[in-house]
């Protein structure tokens, strides 16, 4: 058991160093969002990632995720659906050829990665603190998502 937990520590601390590498090598820069949406409308998801179903919440999160970096607003209110194991089914709002049906947290983590730096402090903080596992598990691939991803949003 000693050992089991020696070998999640050190599976944090890489994590943690390779967080603190991306912020180190000029990943947090400011960048150019393409379309600036509607604040209205922004508003009116981020008030269905804190209070809709969890398929109107996933909704919500891809809607947002198509803004970019326009929509920073939005990081915390998805940050904190992170944890959520709630299944959801993608068909509803999006085109998917995929059978894998992913969890409000996997939808969550795939929009912050779409709004792109703003998302990079928060994720660290969720890695670092969280006390659920599947939202540090979520947190830990998007960030692997966003190091992989170029800061116009292009793959690199």
């Amino acid at each position: 058991m000693e050992r089991v937990m020696r070998e999640i520590k050190n599976w944090v601390s890489v994590l943690l160093l390779g967080a603190s590498v991306l912020l180190a090598t000029g990943f947090s820069k400011p960048t150019k969002s393409a379309a600036t949406p509607s604040m209205e409308g922004l508003g009116r998801y981020i008030a269905l990632l804190r209070s809709g179903t969890a398929q109107q919440k996933a909704e919500a999160a891809y809607k947002i995720g198509q803004q970019r970096a326009s929509a920073a607003g939005a990081v915390k209110p998805l940050v904190d659906l992170l944890g959520d194991t709630t299944t959801v089914d993608p068909t509803a709002y999006r085109r998917t050829t995929r059978e894998h049906r992913p969890t409000l947290g996997e939808e969550a983590a795939v929009a912050l990665v779409h709004i792109g730096p703003p998302a990079v402090e928060p994720l660290i903080q969720v890695l670092k603190s969280s006390p659920s596992a599947e939202a540090r598990k979520n947190a830990a691939w998007a960030l692997g998502a966003l190091h992989d991803t170029g800061a116009d949003g292009s793959s690199v």
